[in-house]
């Protein structure tokens, strides 16, 4: 029988929703005289899943993350919210269809559903023809997933906007044309990582990113940004469902490093920090991406207190009037008389057993990236239709090339944010916080990071409750070198060395090399390096000559005269 439905499913892309206790159908589709589609994932799949036959996944029978049905949630409000606005495409009405995007790999059922023409899938042959009435797709959520899809959206210039896709690739308009986000790329996020590690004076650090382009994307801009500074990456992961986390813990241990930057997904993070607080790893500054930073069950967990300090980057928390009030609404609703409605592959959510209380509770990160992503869409149909107070021009017929348009020139205030898109299709708007895992089991915001043109940055360390009870932690190769020595580096990283007494006559300038007294060296600010047998030997020549000058000579004691004289000392102990 499961067989013969996914065999169903991808064939005749229909299923119909049987008799059982699930969220029904009116969840995920919504008639309108224009429709979005959505993609969230809802469930969760940890690995691909192996198959001998075409078969699609039931996303159903994975486990549910909270947070992005939080999202799919505030995808259905910001459309109602804009049906019932008057001023934002009047008496024309937005529906969407929205499909559990829980594979990268196993999910394409929906997605030719999207930008399908009942069932028929063709290219143009005549221009808007056999179009589907999807005029622009929200999400997806990582950026494997986008990659995935995109092109199929590519290829008709159907927009998508997607809330959380970050990797740099999509950036180039070349492979993605039809490409934009409500989300800042990682170039952002790293950054503001740098910044705070920068902030702190720490030197030595790892990296653990999550095995995908994701995590790959970060790693290679970590690198990048890290090049010309004084940190040093001590040890990199990919992680992944196999990965063994007690010899990486073991590595990190025998590295001494105390300093872990975590750039992985949400899943990802909560198996890292898991394994942590299993191992007993403590003593450590962890540094969350956005991904996590605000993860709600993480804080509260017991023994979370071990492992050391929790910073991280965040999207900030933007409050969404009414959205509360909807999902109460939402979930008071009796959905009965839906359960024959007919409903397609991974429609059905099995989410009945959340309250109110939980969804509204659960990590709002990427909120107002899904709710602005919803507006830009709405905004680019109002101006290609031509709205204005008394309605919309209804001898236009709005195609996805004509709203990809309109949503390229967008320039409007939501929430006292205003939102652009730049020639990328990346947004120019938003900052983000920094946050701290207080003793409370919250995220308390210490700082923020606000974006070109007007970088400005701010941290507040005093509200930081450190592992090592006041002392900033430190995380260094070799502690710096006292003043008289020169550093000598030792292996690969430019953070491990010796440090070496200066030789007679020497001193270090900023760069740490060595030079002979006398020599000039443009802007060296460092310390002298002399022994008291040249010290005596300056003396000597200095002071000798000046005393036997006033009392003999007196009419030679100027300035001129000494000048000369040092420069003839300095010749002579250079050569």
């Amino acid at each position: 029988m499961k067989y013969f439905l996914a065999f169903l499913c991808l064939l005749e892309y229909r299923l119909h929703a049987f008799n059982q206790n699930t969220v029904p159908a009116s969840e995920f589709q919504l008639e309108g005289d224009y429709l979005i589609g959505g993609l969230f994932d809802i469930h969760h799949v940890n690995a691909s899943v192996y198959h001998d036959r075409p078969e699609a996944i039931d996303c159903t029978s994975k486990p549910v993350i909270l947070s992005s049905y939080r999202r799919f949630q505030l995808m259905r409000f910001s459309v109602e919210e804009i049906n019932n606005s008057t001023n934002l495409l009047p008496n024309v009405s937005l529906g969407y269809e929205i499909f559990d995007h829980c594979s990268d790999t196993q999910n394409f059922p929906g997605i030719f559903k999207l930008i399908s023409d009942n069932g028929l899938i063709q290219p143009w042959d005549e221009p808007h023809k056999n179009l589907s009435k999807v005029i622009a797709v929200v999400g997806p959520f990582s950026s494997t997933d986008t990659l995935t899809l995109a092109p199929l959206f590519m290829m008709d210039l159907i927009p998508m906007v997607s809330y959380g896709a970050a990797a740099s690739a999509f950036s180039e308009k070349v492979k993605f044309p039809s490409f934009l986000r409500t989300v800042h790329s990682n170039k952002y996020v790293i950054d503001v990582i740098v910044n705070i590690i920068l902030h702190f004076n720490w030197r030595w650090v790892a990296f653990l990113n999550s095995d995908n382009d994701f995590g790959k994307d970060g790693l290679e801009l970590f690198i990048k940004r890290i090049k010309d500074t004084e940190i040093c990456l001590a040890y990199t992961k990919d992680l992944n469902v196999y990965t063994d986390y007690y010899q990486m813990f073991k590595q990190i241990e025998a590295h001494e490093i105390h300093t872990i930057i975590v750039f992985a997904p949400k899943s990802t993070a909560e198996a890292v920090i898991d394994s942590a607080i299993q191992l007993n790893i403590t003593n450590k500054v962890w540094i969350a991406a956005d991904t996590w930073s605000l993860n709600k069950r993480l804080p509260k967990e017991k023994g979370i207190e071990n492992i050391g300090t929790v910073l991280g980057v965040s999207q900030p928390v933007v409050t969404i009037t009414g959205f509360s009030d909807f999902i109460y609404a939402s979930k008071s609703q009796n959905h009965c008389e839906n359960a024959e409605q007919e409903m397609f592959c991974n429609q059905v959510c099995n989410c009945s057993n959340l309250s109110a209380e939980d969804i509204i509770a659960a990590d709002p990160s990427f909120s107002f990236s899904v709710y602005s992503a919803v507006y830009a869409i709405a905004h680019a149909l109002h101006n290609t239709l031509k709205c204005g107070y008394g309605g919309c021009n209804g001898n236009i017929t709005a195609y996805p090339h004509m709203v990809l348009a309109q949503l390229k020139k967008s320039n409007f205030t939501l929430l006292n944010r205003s939102v652009k898109f730049d020639e990328n299709g990346d947004p120019k708007f938003g900052s983000y916080s920094i946050v701290f895992w207080n003793h409370s089991g919250d995220a308390e915001e210490v700082g923020f990071y606000k974006f070109p043109p007007s970088v400005h940055s701010f941290i507040n360390s005093t509200k930081i409750q450190w592992y090592t009870e006041g002392e900033v932690p430190i995380s260094l190769c070799s502690p710096e070198c006292p003043e008289g020595y020169a550093k000598k580096q030792t292996g690969i990283h430019k953070c491990c060395f010796n440090c070496q007494i200066c030789p007679n006559g020497t001193y270090v300038n900023s760069t740490d090399a060595l030079y002979p007294i006398g020599k000039y060296i443009p802007n060296s600010s460092n310390a002298l390096a002399v022994t008291r047998p040249s010290l005596y030997s300056f003396l000597l020549w200095y002071f000798l000559p000046k005393c036997y000058i006033i009392i003999f000579q007196p009419h030679k004691n100027t300035q001129l005269y000494f000048q000369g004289l040092i420069q003839t000392y300095t010749k002579t102990i250079s050569q």
